[in-house]
């Protein structure tokens, strides 16, 4: 008789755990595995301190809804990491597909991006994820070792022999953008090829970035803006990039007013390969950006709101 009770005992026990076996591995995961797992990682010396609505600071990698999401990577890119994990959780029924559907959205990985230090900025990024909810994100920097080291030394030495104490933040900005403008040329060709994708010859210059701005003398917007940007925080400044679908360019936020800064527009080729140096596009308000836009300026007003304080 005992063992008929027993083997029912476990008959219904079994069949208790295969039932709830869902909510039960849910709890094992949530209380025991993912919180001894789920550690924000230490910043790195380029992590920026900025008071943004688009994105926060967080340190629960383990999201509720989207919005806790995109915090994890803006957090985790903004501590420079180059792995980062998370864990979606019952609570957020939809965190796997969202994740799924993130990484395919290439602006709006693209918009986090530019919250953070350029160094700290990624190329590319891997998603791994597992049906138990483990989600990890491998992160290749825009900028190498090298050249984080190289850019350094050439930051301080222009900034040591171009700046001088007793300037003002205008000044220092003026005399950063007039230097950038008439040391480097716009790549045309490296434009043209991002855009409709063919090239005449090889291109060996990395002028989607600051390295090719400052250290091979050719830019386009995206690098212009990243060279604008290390010489801004150098300053101390809050500082971000603004992206529209087909430009980029900076916003600095001087004595309580947000103002745009754009390199690429104060740096026209004209006939027969000359420049120009101008300062249309120097330290102005959204209101001024909007009389004198170029079609190139039509930005999401929902994730820069700051470009609306002035």
């Amino acid at each position: 008789m005992k063992k008929w009770i027993s083997f029912i005992f476990m008959f219904l026990l079994l069949g208790a755990l295969f039932y709830f076996r869902e909510p039960i591995m849910n709890y094992l995961l949530e209380n025991y595995i993912y919180t001894k797992e789920n550690i924000v990682q230490k910043a790195n010396p380029y992590k920026k301190n900025l008071n943004i609505s688009f994105v926060k600071e967080t340190d629960n990698f383990s999201p509720k809804n989207k919005q806790d999401l995109l915090n994890i990577f803006y957090t985790s890119l903004n501590n420079g990491v180059d792995s980062f994990t998370y864990y979606c959780t019952s609570q957020y029924k939809d965190c796997i597909k969202e994740s799924e559907s993130l990484a395919r959205d290439n602006s709006l990985l693209s918009n986090i991006n530019n919250f953070v230090h350029p160094y700290n900025s990624y190329k590319n990024l891997t998603f791994k994820i597992s049906n138990l909810g483990k989600i990890t994100v491998d992160v290749e920097k825009q900028y190498t070792n090298d050249e984080v080291k190289i850019l350094e030394e050439k930051v301080n030495s222009i900034y040591q022999n171009l700046i001088q104490p007793p300037m003002s933040h205008i000044d220092k900005i003026k005399t950063i953008h007039d230097y950038l403008i008439q040391n480097s040329t716009y790549d045309q060709e490296k434009a043209d090829y991002i855009i409709n994708g063919k090239i005449t010859k090889d291109n060996a210059y990395k002028s989607e970035t600051a390295y090719g701005v400052l250290m091979q003398k050719y830019g386009i917007c995206s690098g212009f803006s990243d060279a604008m940007e290390l010489f801004l925080n150098k300053m101390g400044l809050m500082t971000y990039k603004i992206t529209s679908p087909t430009h980029i360019w900076n916003l600095i936020y001087i004595d309580g007013k947000w103002y745009h800064l754009d390199l690429t527009w104060d740096n026209p080729i004209v006939n027969g390969n000359g420049k120009l140096l101008l300062h249309d596009f120097f330290l102005i308000p959204t209101s001024k950006l909007s009389q004198i836009d170029t079609g190139h300026h039509q930005f999401d007003e929902n994730v820069y709101k700051e470009a609306f304080i002035y």
